[in-house]
């Protein structure tokens, strides 16, 4: 009887009936030899029933031992597209989720996502404070604990410092970022760059081994510039200082113009322009108490051993500086030059002192005419005159932040000696 071949039993035989032209010869798995080359056996038959049959059962190859490469079954054909399917429905509700929170960001909050920047440095600020406060403690008990006790276990007071805070931390922090800025590649280099200007001069103090050739020369010549240690040739007066009028030798004047328009360093007191503390419209020029080298005032007084250990170092580094920059007798220089910061440090008010961090008890607004007045020992409105190149009136305003200390001060230069 003739052998039958039933494409709904045997899907899987039509398949490689129909994709034949793949392979080799092969033989079916119900026992039906396929002629496989290029074309199908044209001696194929339509049978009853939907079925094929096959009227020449022959391998004209003579090869029955290739067999087809492997294909998909379609179990792991229905397996793969259910696959794809899960992934694309995956995409397109992870889109859909990512698109709802970008909308309501930006309905909650849009100006953070406005400036990025913002939000960024707030959420650094969040983590900041929550890095340094302390939960274990009560805040209605101990708020400075609470607040700060997180940061205190973590720092200590460096050995080079007598305090250190967070104000400090900062400080050091912003430093570093300034180091980085300046050593970076000069971009603007006209003439008149500010950039320039600045980076060169950054590099020329770090540049140890041009300080190094140079030696001493460059401070000994400002040193003479400014009369020498003994400002030989001071003009006369009580003190040598009040008398106006062009000396030999540059006046206590002309010397504080020099350290405080020239130079850039406070003697005897600071000098800066600064938002007013009352009138944030305007900016005002602020006096200070300034002139000491440590940097505290209680190290001049010898209140503790550490205190006297100090101070001892500075006189010593004070005589080897004074006789590398060609002063004479200088342990006796580095005496006076102690007690007259001692002095100094007698009527300056510690900045830990409550007065000091209250402003508004601080703060006083006087005309140049009553700063004159005040401390007539130095020419203020001629020294201002130089320093910010203007014409002040006598009735211009300035805020002075020690009153008590600048009338001492001008007490302490009227009765020392020019030297």
């Amino acid at each position: 009887m003739e052998k039958t071949y039933s494409l709904t039993a045997h899907y899987d035989e039509f398949q490689e009936i129909k994709y034949g032209g793949r392979y080799s010869s092969d033989i079916l798995s119900n026992g039906m030899t396929l002629h496989l080359g290029g074309s199908l056996d044209r001696h194929m038959s339509r049978g009853r029933g939907g079925t094929w049959a096959n009227g020449r059962n022959k391998d004209v190859s003579g090869n029955s031992s290739n067999r087809g490469l492997p294909r998909w079954s379609r179990r792991e054909i229905c397996l793969l597209s259910a696959l794809v399917f899960a992934a694309g429905m995956c995409v397109i509700l992870g889109s859909m989720l990512a698109l709802k929170y970008i909308s309501l960001d930006a309905q909650q909050d849009p100006l953070c996502r406005q400036d990025c920047q913002s939000k960024r440095s707030l959420l650094r600020a969040a983590r900041f404070v929550q890095a340094n406060i302390d939960p274990t403690i009560q805040p209605c008990q101990d708020f400075y604990s609470f607040a700060c006790g997180g940061w205190l276990r973590r720092h200590g007071i460096p050995e080079d410092k007598l305090s250190y805070g967070i104000i400090t931390a900062i400080g050091e922090h912003n430093e570093e970022k300034l180091q980085r800025l300046l050593l970076d590649p000069i971009q603007r280099r006209g003439p008149d760059s500010a950039e320039r200007k600045v980076k060169e001069f950054y590099r020329s103090c770090i540049s140890i081994e041009e300080i190094d050739k140079l030696g001493s020369e460059p401070m000994i010549e400002v040193l003479s510039s400014c009369g020498g240690w003994d400002l030989v040739g001071a003009p006369p007066g009580a003190a040598g200082w009040e008398r106006e009028g062009a000396p030999q030798r540059p006046d206590f004047n002309e010397l504080l113009y020099r350290t405080q328009g020239v130079y850039s360093t406070a003697v005897f007191f600071s000098l800066t322009v600064n938002v007013d503390d009352k009138n944030s419209s305007r900016n005002a020029i602020r006096i200070d108490q300034e002139g000491l080298t440590l940097p505290e005032r209680s190290l001049y007084l010898g209140q503790d051993e550490d205190s006297v250990k100090i101070l001892a170092a500075y006189k010593a580094l004070m005589e080897r500086l004074l006789s590398m920059l060609g002063a004479h007798n200088a342990t006796q220089k580095s005496k006076e030059i102690i007690q007259l910061e001692t002095q100094l440090a007698n009527i300056t008010m510690s900045e830990y002192d409550d007065q000091r961090k209250d402003i508004s008890t601080m703060y006083n607004r006087i005309t140049l005419r009553q700063l004159q007045r005040i401390a007539p020992s130095l020419h203020w409105k001629r020294l201002l005159d130089r320093i910010f190149h203007d014409n002040f009136s006598e009735d211009e305003e300035i805020v002075v932040l020690a009153t008590d200390y600048i009338q001492k001060v001008s007490d302490i230069i009227k009765n020392t000696s020019k030297r």
